[in-house]
């Protein structure tokens, strides 16, 4: 969690004002790195204090010295707050005190307050024949009171009174209250005789629940704002290159009463006593508790319970007080990205919101009328239509399995292509009418299967090879994000590349590249963007390099969707139909000249088609300092070592057979020592695995109802006399121009299969070639803000006043381009390796 995010949710709700201003200090830090930049004065009138008042860290150069005003001005307001608050509590805490040693001189002597007389000589006079109670009884029965009123089987009223915590108590039934009828026992008398004393006591021990709240707070109060300092000054050393935080974070208790060791001390010590008090004050409401009222001894398992219990009341005040805020600022910054979500992600989630007003509607009228006007429900009705008039009505194919089959077929492209439900219900929708039409046939008899073979057969190739190998990819992913690798990696890489755009610009896209081949390229760009924020910050508005920076990053990561089998999940459906599966590294031999040459004639567009700004100056981005722990090398080695079994997955077959057996070692090492969690695993993306689920089987029930071999035969006598060159040529082509307009999954769920096909049924066989060819093509398909993931990403990127950086027209006119130069080299580069190696 951000610190400014932990600032919000830990601190006291009546105390946000005075605590540092962090959000501030971090929109001064983008102000003066900015300024430092463009080498601008640091400021306007009165902005720079006068050098004299100023600390000697703060000598000769005015950024420091204007920050370190800033900070100053904090750690006054500070310091000013914790004195008030600390004189306060400190005269409570003496007051407390001085009561709870009175309230135990008068145990120890035996003696009652004045208005504990008084109820006790009305009890004897409506009772002469209870006689007087001796001064050793009142105070047993005290014990006994407060005994039976604490323990477990005690009714309610009563135990919320011992505790102290109840704010609803009634006090009178308790203490005024008790009956003094003639059938009454004396036990009773007794008890009301001596019930203000122990309302007295509980008294106490509630002022001390209070005071070890407070005084827990103030300690709180110190560490927070002592972090904000440390961390604060850490940004700024980063963000402007200068050493400011040990000098300043030392100078802490020098300069402020607030941040002297002593001070935190001496809360610590009064904290304590209070326990200590607190541990000694139910000693003395208990019956065994011992008879020398002079010994101030507390054992450590008294002081022990005795902190438990405040403890347990301090967390009971947390969550009653603070609670509220914490969902209320949670459900604000939720509903905040979820707004951003909505305006900027471009018909991603459409189709969805539709449905559920559709539903949510109280009358038939309203239904009727959301339903005319619901453009998802529109679509759905008519794509529905079409696949039951190829169910019932026309028939394309004789066999009924394969016009069954071609419907579903049909349906399900429609389905993804429009998103008019979310792409992973489709996939959920395939299997059920795959068993419900009927499609499949018996492999060997080739007759038709029933419904309960029919469902054991597709249900079981739902989860294969393919499926393990995607959750295997998610898992180094996981890894790599959570422990900051990816991030240390590149931004090392990034610090390298100087203060020159064009080159920072290839920098960046070369780091979105290899990023996407192990952490994928949907989570790729998310990262390279935040690590490219403090960059843009510095970047004047509307700036076209900022805009160039953005596009170039999204470009990359979909050019790096195809370097690696788990870059993207179209490259793990596709290698998942190549039989014989590919070993790693001929991909790799494919893959990373595709890929370079495409980052390099991408950046060149980039440079020719964004005009260049002379005047842009770009900071320098330092690396992460922090050495690489235990545990990220333990990550680093795992995900590296996982990376070279894949790569040696062939070799390795006769002792693990799938590639997917693989995919269990990382997750056995890393959910196992508990590095990643079951929240992790949970954060997985599903929607992504159940998609993939959806696309295998279809492409079974395609090639078992022998639909695939029907229409590989038609298209082959279209094309048996053209040349495998002119094929991939073709059939290139229109792999681009439908993962343009879907996303690049759908694409090759719905192309990949059927290439396959085809290749099997020239008279070589090359499906292993045009698999692969398809399969990088829809990621070369960018030339839309839909395209795919890294696209989408791109689009909803805003600046810091809330406007996008690109729009819908700057992805056509360079993606475009960008697109047909990237489909080039696949077709020719990329053919030309693969006929080499033999594929």
């Amino acid at each position: 969690m951000k610190f400014s995010h932990s600032l919000q949710f830990n601190a006291v709700p009546e105390w946000q004002s005075k605590y540092i201003a962090y959000s501030h200090l971090k929109k001064l830090i983008y102000t003066l790195q900015r300024e430092k930049l463009y080498s601008r004065p640091a400021g306007g009138p009165g902005a720079a204090p006068d050098e004299e008042q100023q600390p000697l860290l703060a000598a000769g150069d005015p950024y420091v010295a204007r920050f370190v005003a800033d900070l100053d001005y904090e750690l006054r307001k500070i310091d000013k707050f914790f004195i008030s608050q600390e004189t306060g509590l400190l005269a409570n805490y003496s007051e407390l005190r001085d009561d709870v040693h009175e309230f135990e001189f008068d145990l120890a002597t035996q003696r009652r307050p004045s208005y504990a007389d008084g109820v006790a000589s009305a009890g004897r006079r409506r009772h002469p024949r209870s006689g007087s109670l001796s001064s050793e009884d009142s105070i047993n029965s005290f014990f006994s009171q407060e005994s039976a009123a604490t323990a477990p089987g005690a009714t309610a009223p009563a135990a919320a009174l011992a505790s102290g915590t109840s704010r609803a108590t009634n006090w009178g039934s308790l203490f005024g209250s008790a009956s003094l009828d003639d059938d009454n026992s004396q036990l009773e008398l007794d008890a009301a005789a001596i019930s203000p004393l122990l309302r007295h006591k509980l008294s106490l021990k509630k002022r001390m629940i209070a005071m070890f709240t407070q005084l827990s707070e103030l300690r709180e109060f110190i560490e927070l704002n002592r972090t904000g300092f440390a961390k604060i000054c850490k940004k700024f050393d980063k963000s402007l290159n200068t050493n400011i935080k040990r000098a300043y974070v030392d100078s802490l208790p020098d300069k402020s009463h607030v941040f002297k060791e002593e001070t935190l001390q001496k809360i610590k010590d009064i904290i304590s006593e209070t326990i200590a008090e607190y541990a000694k004050l139910q000693l003395r409401g208990s019956a065994a508790a011992p008879s020398n009222d002079d010994d101030d001894h507390v054992s450590l398992p008294d002081y022990e319970e005795a902190e438990k219990e405040l403890s347990s009341h301090l967390r009971d005040h947390v969550v009653w007080e603070r609670n509220t805020v914490w969902k209320d600022m949670m459900n604000l910054e939720r509903k905040y990205q979820n707004a951003k979500r909505e305006d900027t992600a471009v018909g991603h989630t459409h189709g969805e919101k539709p449905f559920k007003e559709l539903i949510e509607q109280r009358s038939l009228r309203d239904t009727v009328r959301v339903l005319l006007k619901s453009h998802a429900a529109i679509n759905f009705t008519w794509i529905t239509l079409c696949f039951l008039a190829l169910v019932k009505w026309i028939h394309i194919f004789d066999d009924p399995h394969q016009q069954h089959c071609f419907a579903i077929l049909l349906y399900a492209s429609l389905l993804w292509a429009t998103e008019t439900i979310p792409l992973f219900v489709t996939s959920l929708l395939v299997p059920f009418l795959i068993v419900l039409l009927p499609v499949l046939k018996d492999p060997v008899t080739h007759d038709a299967m029933d419904a309960i073979h029919s469902s054991q057969y597709i249900l079981s190739s739902m989860w294969s090879s393919v499926i393990m190998l995607l959750l295997g990819g998610f898992t180094l992913a996981a890894a790599l994000s959570k422990y900051n690798i990816a991030k240390v990696l590149s931004t090392y890489i990034l610090s390298s590349a100087g203060t020159n755009p064009q080159i920072i610009l290839l920098t960046n896209m070369g780091v979105a590249l290899f990023v996407s081949m192990w952490v994928s390229n949907v989570a790729a760009p998310v990262l390279c963007y935040s690590i490219i924020q403090p960059l843009l910050r510095t970047l004047p508005s509307q700036s076209s390099y900022s805009k160039s920076l953005i596009l170039g990053i999204a470009l990359a990561s979909n050019i790096g969707g195809m370097a690696s089998p788990i870059a993207s999940p179209q490259n793990i459906f596709s290698f998942g139909m190549m039989s014989p599966t590919p070993s790693w590294g001929e991909w790799f031999l494919v893959s990373i000249p595709v890929c370079i040459i495409s980052i390099v004639l991408v950046w060149i567009i980039l440079l020719l088609s964004f005009p260049r700004d002379p005047n842009v100056k770009i900071l320098q981005l330092h690396p992460l300092r922090d050495p690489f722990t235990a545990t990220q090398w333990f990550v680093a080695v795992t995900s590296l070592g996982t990376i070279i079994l894949w790569c040696m997955s062939n070799q390795l077959s006769g002792l693990m057979g799938e590639m997917g057996i693989i995919s269990i070692i990382p997750m056995l090492l890393f959910f196992g020592t508990g590095l990643l969690s079951s929240d992790d695993f949970n954060n997985f993306m599903w929607t992504i695995v159940v998609l993939a689920m959806g696309g295998s089987t279809l492409g079974k029930a395609v090639s078992n109802s022998g639909l695939l071999s029907t229409i590989a035969l038609h298209v082959k006598h279209v094309i048996e006399d053209q040349s495998l060159f002119v094929i991939v040529v073709v059939f290139g082509l229109s792999a681009l121009v439908v993962a343009t307009f879907v996303s690049h999954t759908v694409a090759a769920m719905i192309l990949v299969p059927l290439m396959g096909e085809i290749g099997e049924n020239l008279p070589e066989d090359h499906s292993r070639l045009l698999i692969m060819i398809t399969a990088m093509l829809c990621s070369c398909a960018m030339g839309l803000p839909t395209s795919g993931f890294p696209n989408v990403t791109a689009i909803s990127m805003i600046d810091e006043v809330g406007d996008r950086y690109l729009n819908v027209a700057i992805f056509i006119s360079r993606g475009v381009p960008a697109s047909l130069f990237c489909y080039a080299v696949v077709v020719t580069v990329g053919y030309g390796i693969m006929r080499l190696i033999g594929f």
